[in-house]
C-alpha cells in the first residue's frame, strides 16, 4: 500500500458528490445512464453494511503539477478523490458476504497502484468486519486485473458469465460493441491461500509448473497488423491437470483499433473457460511468460478439483 494515497474508510458526506462525479468520469459520460440513481446507490452501500472507500493523492503528484491539472480542468482543484470501491452486503447458502459492486482510478491516476492501495485497504476492513469473502466479477482478458485479484490476492474463479451485464452498463467507453464476459471472482478472506498472499503482499511468485505447449490448450498469435489474434490451436477435450488458457496480453490495443477482431478473439477464450470451469477446474492463478524476442504471453492457470478428476468427463 503507497503512502502516497489515503484511503477513507467511511463515507464523508462532503465526498458523496464527487464520488458520483468520479464515477462518470471513469465510465464515460456518454455511457453513463442516470437511472442507476448514482446517488442512492452509494447511499444503499454505505447504510446496508456494505461499504465505501475513497482515495486521495497524498504527494503522488507535487502541488505545482497538481495546480497544472487544475488549469487544465477544474476536477482537480482541492482534495477530491482519485479512486473508489462500493461493496454491498449480500448473502447466500454459504453465509454473509460482500459483493464489490464497484470500482473505479481517475484516469489521470491510472498505474500507480491505487486499485492495490484500495484492495488492501478492503481486505483489511473485511478482517475488522469479519466478512468472511467477497465476491466481484471482472473481464477476464484485462490481464493485470487477473494479474491482481488471483496472483496477488490469492482470489479463485469456479463461474464466467456470458454477456454478464447484458444491456446494462455495454454503452461506456470499455465495453461498447463487445459482449460482456466476466470471471466471477470469490476472495476467502479467512483461508491459508489469501493470507498468505496478503502476507507477501508486494513481492512477486513463481508458478511451480512450467507453461509448455503440451500443457497449454490454446495459442494467441500475431496478425499482419501487428495485433494479437486467436491461433489455430483449441482443444476442449484435455484431460490433465494444471492446463493453461492464453489470453491475449494487450487487449486494450486490439479494441482501440477493431472491435471486431477484438470479440473473435474473446468468443474463443470464453467458450474454452466455459468448458473447462464446467467439468470442475478452478482458476488459480495468472502466468506472464516473455519469449527471448521479447513478445510478452499471458496465461490462466487451471487446476481440476479432486473429485471431478475421477469422473473423467
Amino acid at each position: 500500500m503507497s503512502s502516497k494515497v489515503r484511503v477513507e474508510k467511511y463515507l464523508r458526506e462532503s465526498v458523496l458528490n464527487h464520488v458520483v462525479e468520479l464515477e462518470k468520469r471513469v465510465w464515460g459520460k456518454e455511457g453513463y445512464r442516470e437511472v442507476n440513481a448514482p446517488m442512492l446507490y452509494f447511499e444503499l452501500a454505505y447504510i446496508t453494511n456494505g461499504l465505501v472507500l475513497t482515495a486521495f493523492d497524498e504527494g503522488l503528484f507535487t502541488p505545482e503539477e497538481k495546480a497544472e491539472m487544475a488549469r487544465e480542468d477544474p476536477w482537480y482543484e482541492g482534495d477530491k478523490p482519485i479512486g473508489f470501491l462500493c461493496c454491498f452486503a449480500d448473502f447466500d447458502a454459504r453465509g454473509p458476504f460482500w459483493y464489490g459492486a464497484r470500482m473505479g482510478v481517475d484516469h489521470r491516476y491510472r498505474d500507480q497502484d491505487i486499485g492495490g492501495s484500495i484492495l488492501s485497504t478492503l481486505y483489511a476492513c473485511a478482517v475488522e468486519r469479519q466478512i468472511p469473502r467477497i465476491r466481484w466479477t471482472f473481464d477476464p482478458l484485462i490481464s493485470k486485473n487477473g494479474y491482481m485479484y488471483i496472483n496477488k490476492m490469492g482470489g479463485l474463479v469456479k463461474e464466467i458469465g456470458f454477456n454478464y451485464y447484458s444491456a446494462v452498463f455495454t454503452n461506456d467507453q470499455f465495453n461498447r460493441g463487445i459482449s460482456t464476459d466476466r470471471f466471477v471472482l470469490e476472495w476467502e478472506i479467512n483461508s491459508e491461500r489469501v493470507q498468505s498472499k496478503m502476507a507477501a503482499w508486494g513481492k512477486p511468485s513463481a508458478d511451480s509448473v512450467e507453461v509448455t505447449p503440451e500443457n497449454t490448450v490454446n495459442e494467441i498469435e500475431i496478425d499482419e497488423l501487428g495485433l494479437e489474434r486467436h491461433g489455430s490451436k483449441f482443444i476442449q477435450n484435455a484431460k490433465f491437470s494444471p492446463l493453461f488458457v492464453e489470453i491475449p496480453y494487450a487487449q486494450d490495443k486490439i479494441l482501440k483499433v477493431d472491435r471486431v477482431k477484438a470479440q473473435l478473439l474473446r468468443d474463443k477464450c470464453r467458450a474454452l473457460f466455459m468448458h473447462y470451469l464446467a467439468r470442475g477446474y478452478v482458476v488459480t492463478d495468472l502466468v506472464l511468460k516473455k519469449d527471448p524476442d521479447g513478445r510478452r504471453h499471458t496465461y490462466y492457470r487451471l487446476d481440476q478439483e479432486a473429485e471431478w478428476r475421477l469422473l473423467k468427463l
